[in-house]
């Protein structure tokens, strides 16, 4: 199963620094856990970031073998303070 951490852009109004790999790292522990870890973002809207990420992650997919052209892929994540499932049609 292939899991995507995205770290978490943090600022505090004068600089900006991006959250650990440590969640990634975290995921090795557990068997069947593939870790790729995803690009920061500083979009205003979380969706747009999903959406690029969600992109990003299928198209490795894709390249690795995990999944091919047709298959569905579940999609979790959080947009905000909710939680979401997607079914995302490989193409």
């Amino acid at each position: 199963m292939l899991t995507v951490a995205v770290p978490v852009l943090i600022t505090d109004a004068l600089t900006w620094r991006c959250s650990s790999e440590q969640p990634a790292r975290q995921a090795l522990v557990t068997r069947g856990l593939l870790p790729l870890l995803a690009e920061g973002s500083a979009r205003a809207t979380d969706s747009d970031t999903t959406d690029e990420i969600l992109a990003a992650a299928t198209e490795h997919a894709k390249e690795m073998g995990y999944c091919t052209r047709g298959d569905c892929v579940v999609a979790l994540h959080r947009i905000g303070n909710a939680s979401v499932i997607k079914v995302v049609d490989i193409k």
